[in-house]
């Protein structure tokens, strides 16, 4: 059992060496760019994790039409030649962000319109890009975030809120640049790949309004939890003392287009052929998922159970591909951990047994929630060996203390930034 559980383990390894290094997602811009209709000088802007290397391959294109460009990301790069990299906070805005949105406001503003302005988006943008309306503080529409973050609500509610308490998206840059040629593309990290929902949407008209923002606040029971000045912010937009975000029909949105990139799909197709090559007999989900993080868990090690159990038509060694954005509701303060640290800990109490079967769970941005690891490598073993050493994996679990469990069972997954933003990955390897 061990030497098969070992087997898996390096194989799961090798993969998220392969992720890391970029070689079974390999972000090609090159079609889109090829397509789209510019006029006059380029200026390239963005936002988001992986808008550095979006930026850097519009401006190698484009060449010496770029005339300048600014983008926010969480990493500094010198890599670009004429579009600077200012670098922002993610999850949660900080002096940095708010600084280098102002800047990127500002530069936006200047822009002549007969020039073309390209939008690299991606995820991550949500804090990296965000100025404050007024009436806000940066503690306060921090802790706003972090509450959101945290209250088990979907990523489409999430930014529903964050849109409506920034002064950047849901297409308020876009406003900005009415009457520009705006051309957005979208690195989308999203379930539906919805381009509103994408980095909060700055340069795409808004569907959702201040009422929204407040019911999905009351549904999640955050009213009364997210600061008072982000609560005056929404009445005053129920009231209409604030205008609504723009809508399709509230500015000259003729000029600009929008451009989606899905890499989610691409990479866990290349993820299942790679492990197909490996020999496994694999099979990757055809759509991402949008669920709570016990849902998602209980799918994948329902998959491992019919595997294991001879139930389905996949023969073992079997191995399942897992796409999308799980959501956590957490209960206590106690811990520290990301959705995908705390999947994988879900997972490992639900497999243990005597069985060969093994999880990784994967942000494919290589940050997974506000700590330094990527995810976690679990398998069937992973909590009766914590017995042994006296830890009781539910105690973690309860108190949404994920980091600290893995970092004792030396479980963790450790890449650094990858400058890719996919959704989460999970991998499920079940069988000899």
């Amino acid at each position: 059992m061990s030497a098969e559980l070992d087997k898996q383990h390096q194989i799961l390894e090798e993969l998220v060496e392969e992720i890391q290094a970029g070689y079974l997602f390999d972000l090609n811009l090159k079609p889109v760019l090829a397509k789209l209709e510019t006029a006059g000088d380029i200026w390239i802007l963005g936002a988001g994790k992986a808008s550095v290397e979006m930026a850097l391959q519009a401006e190698r294109f484009f060449g010496d039409r770029v005339k300048d460009g600014m983008i926010i990301s969480n990493e500094v790069s010198d890599e670009t030649d004429r579009v600077q990299v200012f670098k922002g906070s993610h999850p949660y805005p900080d002096e940095d962000s708010l600084s280098a949105s102002y800047e990127l406001w500002q530069l936006a503003s200047n822009i002549p319109k007969e020039d073309t302005v390209i939008f690299c988006l991606s995820g991550g943008a949500s804090s990296l890009f965000c100025i404050l309306p007024a009436g806000i503080e940066l503690e306060e529409m921090s802790t706003a975030y972090e509450t959101l973050l945290n209250s088990g609500a979907s990523i489409e509610e999430i930014n529903t809120v964050r849109k409506h308490i920034s002064d950047v998206g849901g297409g308020k840059l876009g406003a900005l640049l009415s009457g520009h040629k705006l051309i957005s593309v979208l690195l989308s990290d999203v379930p539906g790949n919805i381009p509103e929902v994408i980095g909060s949407g700055p340069t795409v008209p808004d569907n959702s309004s201040y009422r929204d923002a407040f019911h999905i606040l009351k549904k999640y029971q955050l009213w009364d939890k997210v600061p008072h000045a982000v609560r005056i912010h929404i009445s005053k937009g129920l009231h209409g003392d604030i205008p609504e975000n723009p809508q399709k029909e509230d500015t000259d949105w003729k000029h600009h287009q929008h451009h989606l990139v899905s890499g989610a799909k691409t990479l866990a197709d290349n993820t299942g052929e790679w492990l197909s090559q490996k020999g496994f007999n694999v099979e990757v989900e055809d759509q991402a998922y949008d669920m709570e993080v016990t849902a998602i868990s209980k799918k994948i090690c329902g998959d491992a159970i019919s595997i294991l159990g001879k139930k389905g038509s996949r023969k073992s060694p079997a191995a399942s591909v897992y796409f999308g954005e799980s959501t956590v509701n957490v209960k206590s303060t106690k811990g520290k951990g990301g959705r995908n640290q705390h999947l994988a800990l879900t997972a490992a109490i639900s497999l243990e047994g005597q069985h060969p079967v093994s999880l990784l769970s994967l942000a494919t941005d290589g940050v997974d929630g506000p700590t330094d690891a990527a995810g976690a490598i679990v398998n069937s073993q992973t909590t009766l060996s914590a017995r042994k050493k006296k830890l009781e994996p539910e105690d973690y679990l309860q108190n949404f203390d994920s980091y600290a469990f893995h970092k004792q069972m030396k479980t963790l997954i450790k890449t650094g930034p990858t400058g890719n933003n996919l959704m989460d990955l999970q991998v499920l390897l079940a069988g000899k």
